[in-house]
C-alpha cells in the first residue's frame, strides 16, 4: 500500500476513535435524548421481541470473541502460520476498547455492577465482525462484500438486542463500534493486514496461501 491510501485509512481510524471518545465524553453526564426514547420503546416491546433479544445477545456475545481469539492463537501456534497470528492479535487489540468503560464510568438503564459506555456486547462482535473481515480479503477476497454486509448485520442485530433488552443506552452501542473498528484500522495498518493496490494477492483455486513467518 502506498502512502496515501494508508495515511488516509489511518486517518479515518483516528477519527473513529476521537468520536468515541467525544460521544462518551458527551453522555457521559446522563443518557440523551434518542437514548431515552429508545429505552421507554424496548420497554414497551412485547416478549417476544424480548425473548429474540435474549438469543442474539447470547449468541452474539463476548463468549463467542474468547472463542474466536483463543482458535485463532492455538491455530497460529500450533500451524505457524503468522496471518493467523496477526488476526489474534488484531482481535485482541480491538476487542481492549472495552477496558475505555472504566474512565467514562457511564450508569447503566438498569442496575448492573458494570459501567455502560461503551458496550462489551458490542465490542467483542464488532472486533471478531472486523478481524474476519480482514481475514476474508487475504483469504478468499472475492467474498469480502458477503463478508462485510455479514460483519454490519451481526453488529446491527447485536447492538438492537443490547439496546431491546434495556441493558444499554443506545449510544453505548454506537461508541462501541466507532472505538472498535477505529482501533481495528490503527492496529491493522501497523500490522500490515490490509489489502494494498499492487501488493500480494491469495493464490491458488481457494484464494488461500500461507503467509510463513
Amino acid at each position: 500500500m502506498t502512502g496515501s491510501p494508508r495515511a488516509v485509512l489511518c486517518a479515518i481510524g483516528v477519527a473513529l476513535v476521537l468520536a468515541s471518545v467525544a460521544l462518551g465524553i458527551a453522555v457521559r453526564g446522563g443518557p440523551a435524548g434518542p437514548d431515552v426514547a429508545l429505552r421507554d420503546r424496548a420497554r414497551e416491546l412485547g416478549p417476544l421481541f424480548v425473548q429474540a433479544a435474549d438469543v442474539v445477545s447470547f449468541l452474539l456475545s463476548p463468549g463467542m470473541a474468547v472463542i474466536t481469539v483463543v482458535s485463532l492463537g492455538l491455530r497460529a501456534i500450533l500451524a505457524r502460520e503468522l496471518l493467523v497470528f496477526k488476526a489474534a492479535v488484531l482481535l485482541g487489540v480491538a476487542w481492549c476498547t472495552i477496558l475505555l468503560r472504566f474512565g467514562y464510568d457511564r450508569v447503566r438503564p438498569v442496575v448492573f455492577d458494570l459501567p455502560s459506555y461503551p458496550s462489551g456486547h458490542v465490542t467483542a462482535v464488532t472486533a471478531v465482525a472486523f478481524t474476519g473481515v480482514v481475514l476474508c480479503a487475504h483469504l478468499a477476497r472475492r467474498h469480502l462484500r458477503k463478508a462485510v454486509l455479514l460483519a454490519v448485520v451481526a453488529v446491527v442485530l447485536t447492538a438492537a438486542s443490547r439496546v431491546a433488552l434495556t441493558m444499554h443506552w443506545f449510544t453505548d452501542t454506537v461508541g462501541a463500534a466507532l472505538a472498535t473498528t477505529g482501533v481495528g484500522l490503527l492496529a491493522a495498518l501497523v500490522l500490515r493486514l490490509l489489502p494494498w493496490p499492487g501488493g500480494p494477492r491469495p493464490a491458488g483455486p481457494a484464494g488461500r496461501r500461507r503467509v510463513e513467518p
